[in-house]
């Protein structure tokens, strides 16, 4: 896993807010540090150099996250791609 950010707060529209070092995909994965899936990327925005992460949160962990301010959030090592065209092969 690779470290996305600390969580620097929740928006008034439930989201967690941090602040990144690196500017991931939209739609992957947010983990924390025991590997619970808290959510995904939904928005990046601010300097390109650290961005700001916007991460929509499940349902099931929206009560959770008010009190989580400080906890460090990762994704995948690996993401895998989600949207493309396919390349055909040439025959």
């Amino acid at each position: 896993m690779k470290k996305l950010g600390k969580i620097l707060h929740l928006s008034n529209r439930g989201r967690i807010i941090l602040r990144s070092h690196q500017t991931p995909a939209l739609g992957l994965s947010v983990f924390n540090s025991r590997n619970k899936k808290v959510g995904f990327i939904h928005d990046v925005f601010g300097p390109t150099k650290d961005p700001y992460i916007s991460v929509k949160i499940l349902a099931s962990k929206s009560k959770k996250s008010e009190n989580r301010v400080g906890e460090t959030l990762y994704v995948p090592e690996q993401a895998k791609k989600k949207w493309g065209r396919r390349k055909r092969s040439k025959n």
